[in-house]
């Protein structure tokens, strides 16, 4: 990893299109933290200052609690120049409550801004906290803040005397680094669950004092809250390789499409419409609506992701020269290939399967939320990859609440906005369903009536 550039809290730092887009994600494995944990007596956060844990690893924190897994979030400092309670510690507390009623506050209430003459201190009382039987998240040791590179060296010598297991975060890396800078093959992605995003939202809301901008440019501002509200969390491999090799192989395969389509196909036995998307009239109007955001009356290369049984690429065949429509279930599409033959229907999964074509549309409709974050920001980037020069990339979902699936409507919508480095052309939302054109024409009115 490369040397820490300076850098201060009033720049917008990296925007998130340009890390989310980034090709080295490509080859980044899922860590597996179950695997990694079982086991373990317990898991200890070091946080250099409050919010720093919340920041970095929130989702990730609650979910492990509401495991009734021990978690115990240590804040080196307060956050404040003087002794006894600052306002972030007492903004802290409400966050770890708001976390779960496992993760556990431990405050050292050394100085601020100065970990790194207390390193030796901040060794002594780690190691007291730590055994074979830990599992340790620390900042990354390339973080870029004095404080933040203390800790992680503190870290380090203590998870290798103590024989602990060491994970790195990062915080302020993400605001000076880019995507060059990173060491690819340390970066592993972890999934948190919706309520574990839920409440890592929440609890980042906790910090008053950190996104008040009454006098001063936040130091939690807009871009670092971009970052922070990733539907993936991620950390990274101790630079140290006895450290790393202890944590390398526990890694989680993607899933395979036979397991992405089996609750589907089960759902299509003894019946072909389980989705009613044949008449169900909030089904007819979605694929209505879906088709009228559309930006051109005519296309070349129309792409639908999770296209199901079919309804809205037959629609599509109308509008384009060629409709490429990809399912995971092979019982939907012998469905769908029972209404047309001109449409190129595709069994797979994403994003693996996406055909390595270039489409100067992409639809996204219903299916983001059976994506995991990792696997919903790999295949928005990989159908960005996809899109023509003035292509645009339509997502349509539900907005009511969802059970048994990873994620909901808002937040991929969320998460979406934050990858796309394409113009938002339309947005439409009622109380069901949002509806988001992202790329061009950004006006079809001036296109059509420039071309008349």
């Amino acid at each position: 990893m490369v040397e820490a550039r300076p850098f201060t809290h009033r720049e917008a730092g990296t925007d998130e299109p340009t890390w989310l887009l980034a090709a080295g994600w490509d080859d980044v494995a899922r860590l597996d933290l179950g695997a990694l944990i079982r086991g373990c007596t317990r898991v200890v956060v070091l946080a250099p200052h409050p919010d720093d844990e919340t920041l970095a690893l929130g989702a990730t924190v609650a979910d492990l609690g509401a495991e009734s897994i021990e978690v115990i979030v240590v804040f080196a400092t307060h956050g404040g120049r003087g002794p006894g309670s600052t306002p972030r510690r007492i903004e802290a507390e409400h966050a770890m409550a708001t976390l779960g009623a496992h993760v556990q506050a431990v405050w050292w209430d050394l100085p601020d801004g100065g970990l790194p003459a207390a390193e030796q201190e901040l060794v002594r009382r780690l190691a007291e906290l730590v055994d074979a039987r830990t599992v340790l998240f620390a900042p990354a040791e390339c973080d870029g803040h004095s404080d933040h590179d203390a800790a992680a060296r503190a870290a380090e010598m203590v998870a290798r005397a103590r024989s602990a297991t060491l994970l790195n975060y990062p915080v302020w890396l993400w605001h000076w680094a880019t995507p060059e800078d990173l060491q690819w093959n340390r970066v592993r992605t972890l999934s948190p669950t919706l309520a574990g995003l839920r409440a890592k939202e929440s609890a980042i809301g906790c910090y008053t004092s950190q996104l008040d901008a009454s006098e001063d440019a936040p130091i939690v501002g807009a871009s670092v809250l971009r970052r922070a509200h990733r539907a993936f969390e991620t950390v990274l491999l101790p630079a140290d390789p006895d450290l790393a090799r202890r944590v390398a192989g526990h890694v989680i395969d993607p899933r395979a499409r036979d397991d992405v389509a089996e609750p589907f196909d089960a759902m299509l036995t003894g019946t072909e419409d389980p989705w009613h998307l044949d008449d169900f009239v909030y089904e007819r109007r979605r694929l209505g609506l879906v088709l009228a955001c559309l930006g051109r009356e005519r296309y070349q290369r129309v792409l639908e992701i999770g296209c199901a049984t079919g309804q809205l690429s037959e629609e599509l065949i109308g509008r384009a020269d060629t409709v490429v429509a990809l399912d995971a279930s092979a019982r939907a599409l012998q469905v769908a290939r029972q209404k047309t033959d001109a449409v190129r229907w595709i069994c797979g999964a994403v994003p693996a399967d996406l055909p390595n074509e270039r489409f100067d549309a992409i639809i996204l409709s219903e299916v983001g939320y059976f994506l995991d974050g990792p696997e919903l920001v790999a295949t928005l980037r990989a159908a960005r990859r996809r899109l023509t020069v003035r292509g645009e990339i339509v997502l349509a979902h539900w907005r009511g609440p969802t059970r048994g699936i990873p994620l909901d409507g808002r937040a991929v919508h969320k998460q979406a906005a934050a990858l796309m480095d394409l113009p938002l052309r339309a947005r439409y939302e009622d109380v069901d369903l949002i509806v988001e054109v992202w790329g061009e024409p950004v006006s079809v009115y001036r296109e059509y009536r420039g071309a008349s």
